[in-house]
């Protein structure tokens, strides 16, 4: 199966590499970042499409942090839902399918329970506004054939590019070697996903056929910031003093402070389903068994 990726300069990119340089049934991935195609370009988009001739397209391409968004709200929804447009057209008029990946930020976070994928969405920010868009524009242009796959609270190997953050895990982990303390939030509980069940759970729905519609892919349990960012510090056995506190209040762009995502998925997408916990000592390198 030939991928094309695009947004391939971040976390997910890094998780889709991981993935096909694993895979043994013929994956064939092409990513690229915006630097060699800018989604906002329908020209590009097109171009890319029709020269790569991928059997679907995963668009990651993504304008953020939320803040940002709220700063810069023409241009976030130029990337997040325009992008979305271009991209699912091209897959539509090549015959590729179009897989755009969203957000629980397109809910507001209210709810008692987990999100299943048909919820309502109601988003507090220009983020969740441009990403549901994105959604939306997804489904209209492709409406035969697309995916739409929430995810959340990502880590996983870091990106290629300097320029691009590692994932919290490894910020948390670097900032308690250097400092000996951390202060993370405590009030906001959401999904912690591996970057790599991610793309392998893409990966299983594009190869099995897997309907058209929203899927939620996020590894089992929820957690908030601080207990993500303890479980990491004590598994690396880093010894840290680690302060819960509350998200400030002053961000510009307010965050849904309950977004676990849950819902079913087919039989044949497995390895997403094993608990955050699981998928975390993997990524950090330490048995399980601990």
């Amino acid at each position: 199966m030939r991928i094309l990726l695009l947004g391939a300069e971040g976390l997910l990119g890094a998780g889709f590499r991981a993935v096909a340089d694993a895979d043994r049934q013929g994956m064939e991935l092409t990513a690229l970042g915006r630097r060699d195609v800018d989604v906002t370009d329908r020209a590009q988009v097109s171009r890319a499409l029709r020269d790569i001739a991928p059997d679907a397209c995963v668009n990651a391409a993504v304008l953020m942090p939320a803040d940002r968004c709220d700063r810069e709200p023409e241009e976030a929804y130029a990337v997040n839902a325009l992008g979305a447009r271009w991209v699912s057209r091209a897959c539509a008029e090549t015959g590729a399918v179009p897989v755009y990946v969203s957000s629980d930020f397109v809910f507001d976070g209210r709810g008692e329970r987990g999100y299943l994928p048909d919820d309502l969405p109601s988003p507090l920010q220009t983020y969740g506004v441009t990403k549901l868009a994105g959604e939306q524009e997804t489904r209209l242009a492709s409406p035969r054939r697309h995916l739409v796959v929430r995810t959340a609270a990502l880590f996983g190997p870091p990106p290629d590019r300097p320029d691009r953050r590692a994932c919290f895990v490894d910020r948390i982990a670097e900032a308690a070697r250097r400092t000996g303390e951390v202060r993370i939030v405590d009030d906001v509980v959401m999904s912690p996903t591996y970057t790599v069940d991610f793309a392998a759970a893409v990966l299983d729905l594009l190869r099995h056929g897997a309907a058209s519609g929203r899927y939620h892919l996020v590894n089992q349990g929820s957690a908030s910031w601080y207990r993500l960012g303890r479980r990491a510090l004590e598994r690396l056995g880093v010894p840290a003093r680690v302060v819960p506190v509350r998200h400030p209040v002053t961000t510009s762009a307010p965050r849904p402070r309950h977004t676990p995502l849950s819902g079913e998925l087919p039989p044949f997408v497995r390895r997403i389903r094993r608990p955050w916990q699981v998928a975390l000592d993997e990524y950090l390198g330490v048995s399980s068994a601990r």
